[in-house]
């Protein structure tokens, strides 16, 4: 069955309204009819299974067939990726969402090609939700991934974390990433800094210690900054079993 998220304030009693692109998707693109059942899923990560009552002129009506709600370990991991080319970004955005990320920051770096006006940001972020949310309905999330405002590393809270993480783009530095996920449990938030195509700046790096951030390596291989962002939660959910 198709999945579609809602917010809370669209389920009324046993019944459910969808309207804006969800609508046109159900009945468009769809096509779907009267009688056919859909999965709904509310803020609080309820799943409903939905039969379609009607459509109207903007809007599907829907009546709560059954309900559940699941205890799926939810990791929060969160990635703060560097601000890179428009179709790579879209890529990392669709499969971090895919791999269960918590949160996504889109971050700018000394070293950053792409720059985001500030005129653009509510643009770009309408645009990065839209992506997050059509994963999370493919890959059957029960909860769609925050994304935050663009930050630069100076204004992320790092405090909120119990571990920072910095992809270093060499294998010399103490720690690999799989050693250092055996010492994470999957209880404890994590941010994990991804930096730009041109790699973090000597600069960054000295401001990412006083943080308390921990450098680890990725492999001898240089990866690109999408891959890169992969790489990490796969690693994450293979060792948790996730």
């Amino acid at each position: 069955m198709q999945r579609y998220f809602v917010k809370n304030e669209s389920i009324i009693e046993m019944n459910i309204r969808i309207s804006g692109s969800d609508f046109h998707h159900i009945k468009n693109v769809m096509r779907c009819s009267l009688g056919d059942l859909i999965e709904v899923v509310d803020e609080f990560g309820v799943l409903y299974t939905c039969e379609i009552l009607g459509f109207k002129k903007d809007q599907a009506d829907l009546v709560i067939i059954s309900q559940q709600s699941q205890s799926r370990i939810r990791p929060k991991i969160t990635i703060a990726q560097a601000l890179i080319k428009k179709d790579r970004f879209e890529l990392f955005l669709e499969k971090a969402t895919e791999l269960n990320v918590y949160e996504i920051i889109p971050t700018s770096f000394q070293r950053s090609i792409v720059k985001i006006d500030s005129s653009d940001e509510s643009k770009k972020i309408s645009r990065y939700e839209s992506i997050v949310k059509e994963a999370s309905e493919q890959s059957e999330r029960l909860f769609l991934p925050l994304i935050s405002c663009v930050k630069s590393l100076k204004t992320i809270k790092y405090q909120q974390y119990d571990h920072v993480l910095v992809c270093f783009e060499r294998e010399d530095v103490s720690h690999h990433l799989k050693d250092v996920i055996k010492e994470i449990s999957v209880n404890d938030s994590v941010l994990v800094l991804i930096g730009p195509e041109g790699g973090i700046s000597p600069e960054e790096l000295k401001f990412l210690q006083t943080k308390n951030a921990k450098f680890v390596s990725l492999g001898a291989q240089i990866l690109r900054s999408e891959t890169a962002s992969m790489y990490v939660l796969s690693s994450f959910l293979c060792e948790w079993k996730i």
